[in-house]
């Protein structure tokens, strides 16, 4: 076991090297890691919960590097569920099936890449299975302390797990209510101080308000066509995920072993085995939640990581499932019979996992480490003391770490949309010496200025950008302010941009 988990954790440091990240959220931790380490540990943002970032934050606090820390964590975290996922399956199956699931899980795609990155789904994934853990083992108050840090890593843990340990307390055969309350305080009372802390730092108890504002309004925007229209495409989006992109992560047989495992099981006899079926049920149903209300494509990548809970619960689910029809197989068509339904279903998922491992390492390569190497040029090449437009990952990369650089979002800049000679008054005035325009709506750019779309050289009220960089498949151009006369980016000459 100990061999097995050096090389599962081998395996995520190799990735790593390669791996630019799932979006900017990566790089948006490594800033809030360094916020919070900044800030005594006093403020954490609403939306993301404290667990990761404080966790994080300590570690930056020894090694003195966001990077280092965020990483260490994630990876930490992801190698932890890792080893909980082929315990759990061990103690409930069998020791083959545990084989089974921990070869899968090693390669599987967003288990291995995002702990290979500075996300902390993977952290939440370890705190999930370390709640079963504790569950599975008797240990309510264990599995309660487990359940409230995964909470404070992701408030969906206060609905998900709270409802898994309500089910595993009312199956016991006497103690119900002391189980119940035993295992359900810790996280009624971490849930009660978090909102009070939202209370005195930002103003209001449900700190779920905004992130779940968010995707409600994304999904009742398709409400315009119709409730019925509604309706539908959400449940077009719940197939989508259920019955394509989950198959295609984890591996066909291994998914239709956990859709069997959930129809199976036995619901009206408590048994641990049951309680964990339920949390996988409860994780991929409150996954299937938010894609039916967000309604995103099944294709974006927002359900990759929001998909990581479900995989190590759901791994498990298959190959036991799997393990318990290949024997029943063997005894009645033979040895053989049974080796070949074990190999054509593992080696099917393993191909798939690794073919898709390759797209997101490339996809990354593609579309954001240009932009991280962009951070990295304006730390090297632009003097301190000119001001920045920039935004996204360049932005983040330079907040992983104090510094004296004046830098302006674009959700910051004050210009009613299209307004050239006030955008030009203000860079002006601001004296920003380098713009870093984004395709994407959500991040203003394009609604603040519109023309700079076009790339090349823009020019209003003095005030004179020249196109020096641009990425199209991602969507940026860098833009270099080189008028009034006497004012430019000040690049040291000879370096190149990326």
């Amino acid at each position: 076991m100990v061999l097995a988990t050096l090389l599962v954790a081998g395996w995520r440091l190799w990735l790593g090297v390669a791996y630019a990240g799932w979006e900017e959220s990566d790089y948006g931790n490594l800033a809030m890691i360094h916020g919070v380490l900044e800030g005594g540990f006093r403020h954490y943002d609403m939306n993301h919960m404290p667990g990761y970032y404080a966790l994080g934050a300590v570690v930056h606090a020894v090694v003195g590097d966001a990077v280092i820390a965020g990483r260490t964590v994630a990876l930490l975290g992801g190698v932890a569920a890792w080893v909980l996922a082929v315990r759990l399956t061990a103690l409930l199956a069998s020791p083959r099936a545990a084989v089974l699931a921990g070869l899968l899980l090693a390669v599987q795609p967003e288990f291995s890449l995002y702990a290979a990155s500075s996300l902390r789904e993977p952290v939440y994934a370890a705190f999930v299975l370390a709640t079963l853990w504790g569950i599975v083992r008797g240990r309510e108050v264990q599995a309660g302390l487990w359940a409230s840090a995964a909470f404070l890593v992701r408030f969906d843990a206060a609905a998900i797990l709270g409802a898994v340990l309500l089910l595993h307390a009312i199956g016991a055969e006497r103690g119900k209510a002391r189980r119940a309350v035993r295992s359900l305080l810790p996280l009624v009372i971490t849930v009660f101080a978090w909102s009070l802390y939202c209370r005195v730092d930002h103003g209001t108890f449900a700190f779920w308000s905004h992130a779940v504002q968010v995707n409600v309004e994304t999904g009742l925007g398709a409400e315009a066509e119709g409730r019925g229209a509604w309706l539908a495409h959400g449940l077009r989006v719940v197939a989508g995920l259920g019955a394509w992109l989950l198959p295609w992560r984890i591996g066909w047989g291994i998914w239709a072993g956990a859709v069997l495992a959930v129809v199976l099981t036995p619901w009206t006899r408590p048994s641990p085995q049951r309680t964990v079926v339920a949390a996988g049920g409860a994780l991929a149903g409150f996954w299937l939640a938010v894609g039916f209300v967000g309604q995103h494509d099944p294709g974006h990548n927002l359900y990759w990581k929001w998909m990581l809970p479900l995989v190590p619960v759901l791994v498990p689910m298959g190959a036991a499932a799997l393990d318990a029809g290949a024997t029943v197989l063997g005894k009645r068509r033979g040895r053989w019979a049974e080796l070949l339904l074990i190999g054509l279903v593992v080696g099917q998922a393993l191909v798939s996992e690794l073919r898709e491992t390759r797209r997101q390492v490339d996809l990354s390569a593609t579309l954001y480490a240009p932009q991280r190497d962009l951070g990295r040029w304006f730390e090297g090449h632009i003097p301190a003391d000119v001001p920045l437009l920039i935004d996204n990952i360049p932005a983040c990369w330079i907040d992983r770490r104090a510094h004296e650089r004046t830098l302006h979002s674009w959700f910051d800049v004050p210009v009613s949309p299209g307004d050239e000679a006030a955008l030009a008054a203000w860079l002006d005035r601001t004296e920003v010496g380098w713009v870093l325009w984004f395709r994407e709506d959500w991040t203003q750019a394009p609604g603040i200025a519109p023309v700079l779309a076009h790339g090349g050289t823009w020019e209003s009220a003095g005030v004179q950008l020249t196109e020096v960089a641009r990425e199209d498949a991602y969507g940026w151009i860098l833009y270099e302010v080189t008028a009034p006369p006497g004012r430019s980016g000040r690049s040291h000459p000879g370096q190149p941009i990326p």
